[in-house]
């Protein structure tokens, strides 16, 4: 049997000066916003999709190449330009299974987080100084949580 891989998103969503942080059901550690991206789902879709099912928030995603001389899809002959993840790992889930997590940053007005049933009711708003508290946690979430926190300062 070969490595199995999967593409799944994270999301750091900030509200204000804080970033949106949980604690995972299955690997009891704390994890940005984030799942598996479903079959013909585009990665951005899934950011949204398990920001509304994990903390019932609407997001916009930050877009760094916004800057780009390709404004709109007028500039291109395909369809859309999507959003690049900030940052694009992988991380081995056990010796024979590894994710592609595509890692996102997005903001939310609402700070209020309304979980859909069946998922982490431990989420929690982490300021900068509250992360650096944290105990299990990755030291790459803590990275890129503050690093969200920056851009969106």
């Amino acid at each position: 049997m070969g490595i199995d891989r999967h593409f799944t998103v994270s999301t750091y969503i900030v509200n204000g000066d804080k970033v949106l942080l949980h604690l995972h059901k299955k690997y009891k550690i704390i994890l940005p916003i984030g799942g598996h991206i479903e079959s013909n789902e585009l990665p951005e879709d899934a950011c949204i999709r398990e920001a509304k099912e994990e903390a019932g928030l609407d997001i916009k995603l930050y877009n760094f190449q916004s800057e780009s001389k390709l404004k709109n899809s007028n500039d291109l002959t395909c369809e859309k330009i999507l959003i690049n993840p900030v940052h694009t790992l992988l991380c081995e889930v056990n010796s024979e299974h590894y994710h592609i997590d595509l890692v996102f940053f997005a903001v939310s007005e609402s700070s209020e987080v309304k979980p859909d049933e069946g998922e982490s009711e431990e989420i929690k708003w982490y300021s900068k100084e509250e992360l650096e508290e944290l105990k299990n946690v990755p030291q790459n979430v803590k990275i890129m949580a503050n690093e969200a926190l920056e851009i969106f300062k």
